[in-house]
Order: C-alpha cells, then structure tokens, then sequence
C-alpha cells in the first residue's frame, strides 16, 4: 500500500496522464452535481502541458466530449470511457474501438433493472453502461449481480466495481492500454510516464505506469498498485503547482 508523497520531478521529462473525478476535481454524485472546472484548475493544466512539451492528458471514465464540455474552452489531449476512445493531440479526429457486440442488449437488461430498482440510476456511454447507486451502498451486489450477468463470454463485455457504482465496459478497454497507446507517439514517448488517479478504475493505469518505470499516484485512501499517494483533489493541485516552475526556468 502506497505511504509515500511523490517526488519532486522534472515536468520537462515527464508525459502527464491525469485521471478527473476525485483527482483533478472533487467526486460527487453524477444525479446531483455536475464538477466545476475553474479557471485556476485550466490555467494548471495548461502551464503544466507548456511545461511538459505538450505531453499531457486526461484519462477518463467520461467521454471525450463530456470533457471538451467540462474543460471549455480549453481543449486537451483525452481518453475517455477508460481507453474506449481517444485524442492524443489537440485538433486530432476521434478514434475509439469497435463497439461490443453485446452493448444494445446489456443496456435493455440494466436499464430495465434500475427503472424498476428505486435508488439506482442507469446511464449509457458511447461504449459502455454504469449502474449507480451512489446513495444506496445497500445495493452494490444486486447491481453487480445484473452487470455480471450480461458479461457473458461472447459480449465482449466485463464489469467492475467503483465508487458507487458498478461500471460495463469492453474488454478490450482500460486506463493502461490508453496510456500505452499514448506513449508510442510524439510527444509522449521517450518520456516518464507519470498517472494520477482515485478509483479502482485507476488500477490499470497504474500498473502500465510502474512496468514503465513511471510515476503512479494514488489519491485518497485505500489499497493500491500505485507507488506514490496523495491525500486529496487540494494536493494534486499543489503537486502539480510545484512541477511547474522548476520545468519553466530550464526551458
């Protein structure tokens, strides 16, 4: 279990691979509050990608597009829906993987489960479905019970528990293979990849960072692959804050 505070590193040598909920901005029911991106938080982000050459981006649960919306008018590098879909340079097209074959009739299951489970609330991404039932912890292993039961060997689906809910995606999607893929091209590769992330979705990219030799920083508690930790969304910002001037007065 990770104890130790990240160190201090060169930006310049770095490629940055930020997780957003619970990271960059405080986690909060997606039913109820909708994360504000404030002006200090982009002006961060966008010192620490002059910093880093470019190499910077955010690897989300969301889509793209909902982080292009949160992050407006600044656009940046992304991942969304945990490596299902990427960007990796600003102006790029979107790519994403193929969609499971088993997506549409999953969605009809879960979205027939949590219309009549009180409590919970369904969503579908592009590639993938959540059930959540973030104020009802009562009912984590009947939604899991559900997701699993549409994962099925030929769905091209699997399922994973996070933090009040219960996550569909395909198998052929996670954190760890979107930060590879980042890291075969310009800008990114030839540098240290660094992760910062919360949830168990997190995990994945991780261990991709430590095989690399990387930076990986978990926030908040509980166990983890990560080998550095941070307590809070304050702390991240801090960190990072201090990665940026150092980086600054070599360049």
């Amino acid at each position: 279990m990770p104890t130790q505070q990240p160190p201090r590193i060169s930006a310049a040598n770095c490629a940055f691979f930020l997780d957003f909920d619970g990271t960059l901005v405080h986690f909060g029911n997606p039913d109820e509050i909708v994360p504000v991106v404030d002006d200090g938080l982009r002006g961060l982000l966008l010192a620490l990608r002059d910093a880093a050459d470019g190499a910077l981006a955010v690897v989300s649960g969301r889509t793209v597009a909902a982080i292009d919306g949160l992050f407006e008018p600044l656009t940046l590098a992304s991942s969304g829906e945990h490596g299902g879909e990427w960007r990796h340079l600003v102006g790029e097209e979107l790519q994403s993987i193929p969609v499971p074959p088993g997506l549409d009739a999953a969605h009809k299951i879960c979205e027939a489960w949590s219309k009549a489970t009180p409590g919970t609330l369904f969503e579908r991404k592009g590639l993938s479905l959540v059930l959540h039932f973030h104020r009802h912890p009562e009912l984590r292993e009947a939604a899991a019970a559900v997701a699993q039961s549409v994962c099925t060997p030929d769905s091209g689906l699997r399922m994973l528990h996070a933090r009040g809910m219960v996550e569909i995606r395909p198998v052929s999607a996670d954190k760890g293979v979107a930060i590879r893929r980042f890291m075969e091209l310009p800008p990114y590769a030839g540098r240290t990849p660094v992760f910062l992330g919360d949830d168990v979705t997190d995990e994945d990219g991780f261990t991709a960072v430590n095989a690399l030799d990387g930076i990986s920083v978990k926030i908040g508690p509980g166990t983890s692959h990560a080998r550095y930790r941070l307590p809070n969304e304050d702390a991240v910002r801090e960190w990072l804050e201090s990665l940026i001037e150092p980086a600054m007065r070599q360049t």
